[in-house]
């Protein structure tokens, strides 16, 4: 490996995320970058097929990953997939609830 080759330290799901990453290992002294195919910010929803990547020079993985652990565990939420469940039934229900004024004045006009 080079040293002057560039390493992916991170995958994130979009650039806010990896560029907070970034500015923490530059207040730190690791020079790092973000790179992500998605047409140089225009298309952000391209970056979510291959991710957004934090990367670092080759001599300084072991000196980032030390500095980003703490953070990502700090941060870490458990994962909770019932979330996306609940939210879908509420907004089922708010979507009848909105609807029945309509519902009412065509059963009324029928009738």
């Amino acid at each position: 490996m080079n040293e002057t080759e560039f390493v992916t330290v991170g995958m994130f799901a979009g650039r806010p995320a990896a560029e907070v990453s970034r500015a923490r290992l530059e207040s730190e002294g690791v020079e790092a970058l973000v790179r992500s195919d998605d047409a140089g910010g225009f298309e952000p929803q391209l970056g979510l097929t291959n991710g957004v990547r934090l990367m670092v020079r080759a001599p300084f993985v072991a000196v980032a990953l030390g500095i980003l652990e703490p953070v990502d565990v700090v941060g870490a939420r458990p994962s909770r997939p019932w979330v996306t469940s609940v939210a879908a039934v509420v907004a089922g229900i708010l979507v009848l609830l909105m609807s029945m004024p309509v519902v009412i004045t065509v059963l009324r006009a029928i009738t």
